[in-house]
């Protein structure tokens, strides 16, 4: 299991001065996004952000990563009994089973009671979500589901699983809206669903914004706020100028990304009333590298490593603020490997190895080899200006030894199908590293010996565990099949008297715990 390690948080101030009066105490919060999400149930940060204050599973992570009970009366666990470890002499390695049980009188928000039924119908729909997504991901780690009574669901992983996230698997839908539903009915839930969340969508305005009603039936009781104010912004620089105006009260993670520390350090000053709250994420920029011509020698991977200025891409673009990391993997992941050699930066050994590669300067500068130019595409997996700017800053440094690359901007969905298709050169993709079993399952095919030691550290549990996934690191290092530019860091903005903001590094958008913000004195 992972060990508790609390963000870190670097706190800067914006002053009351640009700010303008402190409003006068209220029940409601504004929150502003640098888009509008086409549905709620969509896959992109600002729908992201929404549904978490909106929807609920049985169980979430806090902000050190622990479990804490939801819809769930508690988390089953080895000491609590509600988790075991079943085998057979057909089954030696064993079957995970965690036995869930809702709480009594839980909800959906039009008041008709949550059943195990509804936690089966999650599951079944999830399992036939698209390969690649994270629903599908989560349902192909169970085997079954059953249901035991109204109340209670049992869910059996697949043989030989040790999923430390295991009860992140258990979702629940509402059955009775959803179980035969037509396209169009579905596509209407995904845009506004009933859910069973703290707030509930009272209304949507096109183009302006939602208001999210406090759910007074919520299972873990009112949430502390009468309403939410969502404001659809059209990019960063609209939601740090309605900050500035005092037209939106809190800007969540990646409305506001670290690209921008140097102009929040502008507004610092005592006695500010607005905090902007950093923190490292367990995530992962990576620069993917392709297996394709001359991107499959090791001696132009180890090139392309030496080339990149990682430290100077995180002190122009983060001013210094973000990590470096070493792996795929990285702290506070408690397998996260430190043993890794530090990031070097070095063009002229970069360019010795592409000489003994056999390339050389030609024609404008470009390296070539025989009749082979070194002219490569660069897929940028779009909506975050950090990993845009950064995309910018490889093509600036591989250039400088001869590599020509053309780089292009698409959606993220798109850039993925990419690489799991193996139909790319580089790619420049986020990557979550809170779960190292899918992180490292991202690799597969990156060689014999990766592949075996990647099946057996998803099954390892104990000291085994750790070792298997630190030689997984070390492997995943010599071939390089990725090129790890930054640790991912979050930036959360907030009034100082909102309490109970707590921002996490697992991914969580800022409005997990929503039903627990409160403005001071209240």
């Amino acid at each position: 299991m992972r060990r508790s390690v609390a963000p870190l948080l670097l706190v800067l101030a914006l002053a009351p001065a640009c700010l303008g009066p402190t409003p006068p105490p209220r029940r409601d919060v504004v929150i502003g996004l640098a888009s509008e999400p086409s549905a709620v149930m969509a896959d992109d940060p600002a729908a992201r952000v929404i549904r978490a204050a909106v929807t609920e599973s049985l169980v979430r992570r806090d902000r050190e990563g622990r479990f804490v009970a939801r819809l769930a009366a508690e988390v089953p666990t080895l000491a609590s009994g509600g988790l075991r470890i079943e085998s057979s002499d057909a089954e030696p390695e064993g079957r995970l089973v965690a036995t869930f049980v809702l709480r009594d009188g839980a909800t959906w928000q039009d008041g008709q009671p949550i059943t195990s039924e509804d936690v089966r119908f999650a599951f079944e729909d999830d399992r036939a979500a698209p390969v690649g997504t994270e629903r599908r991901w989560l349902a192909d780690r169970v085997d079954r589901v059953d249901v035991l009574d109204g109340r209670t669901v049992r869910f059996t992983y697949r043989l030989g699983e040790r999923w430390p996230l295991y009860p992140l698997a258990a979702r629940v839908l509402p059955a009775h809206l959803l179980a035969g539903a037509t396209a169009a009915e579905r596509a209407a839930f995904d845009r506004s669903p009933v859910h069973a969340g703290p707030f509930s969508i009272a209304a949507w305005i096109p183009g302006f914004g939602m208001t999210l009603a406090r759910f007074p039936g919520y299972a873990a009781g009112p949430a502390q706020l009468g309403r939410i104010e969502v404001r659809f912004l059209r990019d960063e620089a609209a939601v740090v100028d309605a900050l500035r105006r005092g037209e939106i009260d809190v800007a969540p993670s990646p409305a506001v990304e670290a690209d921008l520390t140097r102009t929040l350090d502008t507004f610092a000053a005592p006695g500010a009333t607005v905090l902007a709250q950093y923190t490292p994420a367990m995530s992962v920029e990576m620069l993917r590298v392709g297996s394709r011509g001359a991107l499959a020698d090791p001696l132009v991977r180890r090139a392309l490593l030496l080339a990149v200025d990682r430290q100077g891409l995180v002190d122009a673009v983060f001013a210094g603020r973000a990590l470096v990391p070493r792996s795929y993997l990285v702290p506070p992941l408690d397998v996260a490997t430190a043993a890794l050699d530090a990031p070097l930066h070095d063009h002229e050994a970069a360019a010795a190895l592409l000489g003994r590669a056999g390339f050389l300067r030609g024609d404008l500068g470009v390296l070539e080899r025989g009749d082979e130019r070194m002219t490569i595409t660069l897929q940028i997996a779009g909506g975050s200006p950090s990993r845009v700017e950064a995309g910018r800053r490889l093509v600036s440094d591989l250039g400088a030894i001869g590599i020509a690359v053309a780089a292009v901007e698409r959606p993220a969905d798109d850039v993925m199908a990419s690489v799991r298709a193996g139909d790319f050169d580089l790619a420049l993709v986020p990557q979550p590293a809170d779960d190292p079993a899918r992180a490292s399952a991202a690799y597969r095919g990156t060689g014999p010996w990766f592949d075996v030691l990647e099946r057996a550290a998803a099954a390892a549990e104990g000291p085994d565990r750790a070792a298997l996934y630190a030689e997984l690191q070390r492997v995943w290092a010599e071939r390089l099949p990725g090129i790890p530019l930054f640790q991912d860091l979050l930036v959360d903005v907030g009034p100082t008297r909102l309490k109970g903001l707590q921002p996490t590094p697992n991914g969580e958008p800022l409005t997990w715990n929503a039903a627990a913000w409160r403005f001071a004195g209240d």
